[in-house]
């Protein structure tokens, strides 16, 4: 009879306080652009609507990284698609207006600026906690001074 083992599963890793605190940021960025951006632009030109779909599902899951209910593998893949949206969003706006004004120019500028500052440091966050991890893992193998 083969013989369970008695391990606990582990748990996965989740947000830290930092990392929540980037994707409230993140989301507040968000609403205040969909306010000031995107709603005119939808209602300028109503056929990109479909385009929005993706950003607004990620503004849901940012929602749910505040709350510090998702893994933090999961959130680095969000962060990632988060990376891409900015990047799609700039490239969208830009090419439906055909002369967008300064104004909305500047809230591009801020918009996307602190979307990739935002995004970039929570990738880099979660990065750093999984390298811290893995070092003292390496550090509690039995002969880890050797290599």
């Amino acid at each position: 009879m083969p013989q369970l083992s008695t391990h606990p599963i582990p748990r996965p890793k989740r947000l830290s306080a930092l990392g929540r605190g980037l994707a409230a940021a993140q989301l507040l960025k968000e609403t205040l652009t969909i306010v000031l951006l995107g709603v005119p632009l939808l209602l300028a030109q109503p056929v990109l609507a479909p385009a929005v779909i993706p950003g607004l599902v990620l503004y849901l899951f940012h929602w749910v990284m505040v709350l510090g209910r998702i893994p933090r593998r999961a959130a680095g893949g969000i962060w990632l698609f988060t990376l891409i949206d900015e990047l799609w969003g700039l490239s969208l706006y830009l090419h439906a207006y055909d002369a967008p004004t300064a104004q909305q120019l500047r809230y591009l500028k801020w918009s996307v600026g602190l979307g990739l500052v935002f995004t970039l440091a929570a990738l880099a966050e979660i990065a750093y906690q999984r390298f811290r991890e893995r070092r003292g893992r390496r550090r509690a193998l039995p002969g880890a001074a050797l290599r």
